[in-house]
């Protein structure tokens, strides 16, 4: 249910509901003592951080279990992210959204594999509600009540229902809304299996130009507030600079560097700009691939394959011819640390086009 209304109606319910649970549960434990008042503190404190971590951990195991690597993972004020080729731990904003990205390894029945991992934060979630929710039953029943437990249980609970529905808050689709989607096949859904097929097929090693052509283009047109929009132009762009089509990987970039400084994270944004330098480089326009470069001089410095690349066409184009060799071998060395096998495929094949002469 896309209907902002009703969805902003249903998140005051739950909010409400929260605190009325809340209440009720520090009222009965003060009147059980302070003692049970700092075990219901106690308990809501701990369900702050088990929420969100047993959440986004479903998302992580059922994305393992359908054969999806794990890119990023921010849960409570921690996060698991890639770095270099190596996966790495450390700490995030509380206050940032929590959230779960991953990646096909494999392509292939992905509808079944998307809603999978789409499910699983739903899985987590309510398994640990229903277990902490026995607990606290069985321990009041024995005459032994347990006002941990009890604290958990509002905000254990808020967080299920907020996702358990199919609606759209301002903080984007909740689970139950993405497979739905999936499910009836809604044009995002469609857009994201597509974009997830060729991430497979790019983890099994074929390069963007020897995926099927129907899945970057035999697609629902998105509006470009859709984050699958940008997405899928990107795909676009590699798919035709691959194959040499440089007037329409050009379109394809033109429409996407207006919605990376809108819509995409600033690191995503930057690195569209530098694409913008390779392009302008290959077209010998001096002046735009400056101006260009100043809107990510900092992506065009670091040590990665598609910077060195960047660089190494600028070189070429404008008569740096001492410098191309030297950054074609940086690039080389990079992609040692390429995970995605069809993407190092990819660059190198781009590389190899890049000539001092």
């Amino acid at each position: 249910m896309r209907n902002t209304r009703i969805s902003a109606i249903y998140a005051v319910v739950c909010t409400v509901l929260l605190a009325a649970g809340a209440l009720l549960t520090f009222a009965l434990a003060w009147h059980d003592g302070l003692d049970a008042t700092i075990e219901a503190i106690v308990g809501l404190a701990i369900s702050l951080f088990l929420a969100p971590v047993f959440h986004e951990l479903g998302h992580v195991a059922f994305a393992r279990a359908s054969k999806m690597r794990v890119v990023y993972s921010k849960f409570f004020c921690f996060k698991i992210y890639e770095k270099e080729g190596r996966s790495r731990f450390g700490f995030a904003s509380p206050f940032a959204a929590d959230e779960t990205q991953s990646i096909p390894v494999s392509g292939g029945n992905m509808q079944k594999r998307a809603c999978l991992y789409t499910l699983g934060g739903l899985v987590f979630g309510g398994a640990l509600l229903l277990v902490i929710l026995a607990a606290a039953l069985v321990c009041t029943l024995v005459g032994a009540t347990n006002y941990v437990l009890w604290g958990t249980l509002p905000y254990l609970a808020y967080l299920f229902l907020l996702n358990a529905l199919p609606f759209e808050y301002a903080s984007g689709k909740t689970d139950m809304l993405v497979y739905i989607g999936l499910k009836r096949g809604c044009d995002a859904e469609k857009n994201m299996l597509a974009a997830m097929e060729i991430q497979g097929e790019l983890c099994e090693g074929k390069s963007y130009a020897e995926i099927d052509e129907k899945l970057y283009f035999d697609l629902p047109q998105l509006a470009e507030d859709e984050p699958l929009y940008a997405v899928l132009l990107e795909l676009r762009y590699r798919y035709f600079l691959e194959k040499g089509e440089l007037e329409k990987a050009a379109e394809q970039l033109n429409r996407l560097a207006p919605c990376a400084t809108q819509y995409m994270p600033i690191d995503e944004a930057k690195k569209i700009a530098a694409e913008l330098v390779y392009m302008h480089s290959l077209n010998g326009d001096l002046e735009r691939a400056e101006e260009c470069g100043k809107d990510c001089r900092e992506y065009l410095q670091s040590d990665n394959a598609p910077a060195k690349r960047i660089l190494a066409a600028y070189s070429a184009a404008f008569g740096k011819a001492e410098a191309v060799g030297e950054l074609k071998r940086q690039a080389e060395e990079a992609l040692q640390s390429e995970r995605i096998a069809g993407v190092a495929k990819s660059e190198r094949i781009l590389l190899s086009r890049i000539s001092a002469a």
